[in-house]
């Protein structure tokens, strides 16, 4: 069985999964949501649910996962910092596999022309939990902003100082070298 501490934790034992058509609705708890949040820097998630469609192999020895997933989440503006609320929706797809050995030390070499490799089930288990809360955290805008966020009315409150040639504002003395 696979010990786990993450945020969310859904562990599927691949005799659950029958035939070719297994499917599972997560809803996060209320602490799950708790935890996520604190993960994301978000000031609140108030939901995430996930609808997912599990495909094995014949062996069951490898299993793919397909998934969706829509949440509610308030961020902070990364300009005023003010509370903006929005909808994260995703979608993706991920094989788990007997085949892989897991191992604590791991050469990770990015080719974009390849699909990822397979997760591995380990005794009999995975995780699904861990790869909704990954491309969860995927989905969540960077840097939001609110639609009241103005850089005028900024600059004009500090100022002007942002395009002052004496400020030692990094971009004003990019400035002076013209």
């Amino acid at each position: 069985m696979i010990a786990t501490s993450a945020e969310l934790s859904r562990v599927i034992n691949v005799d659950q999964v029958k035939g070719t058509n297994y499917e599972l609705d997560i809803v996060a708890s209320d602490a799950e949501c708790l935890a996520l949040a604190k993960r994301f820097d978000l000031i609140k998630l108030e939901k995430l649910t996930a609808h997912l469609v599990f495909i094995s192999s014949p062996s069951k020895k490898d299993i793919q996962v397909k998934a969706s997933f829509e949440g509610h989440v308030v961020q902070r503006c990364s300009v005023t910092l003010e509370p903006l609320a929005g909808d994260v929706k995703g979608e993706f797809w991920c094989d788990y596999s007997e085949e892989i050995v897991p191992e604590n030390v791991e050469i990770i070499e990015f080719d974009t022309d390849t699909d990822d490799p397979a997760e591995p089930i380990v005794d009999g288990t995975f995780d699904v939990g861990i790869m909704l809360t990954e491309h969860f955290g995927l989905e969540l805008d960077p840097f939001p902003r609110s639609p009241s966020a103005d850089f005028g009315r900024l600059k004009k409150e500090a100022g002007d100082k942002l395009d002052d040639g004496e400020s030692d504002n990094p971009f004003a003395v990019l400035k002076k070298l013209k």
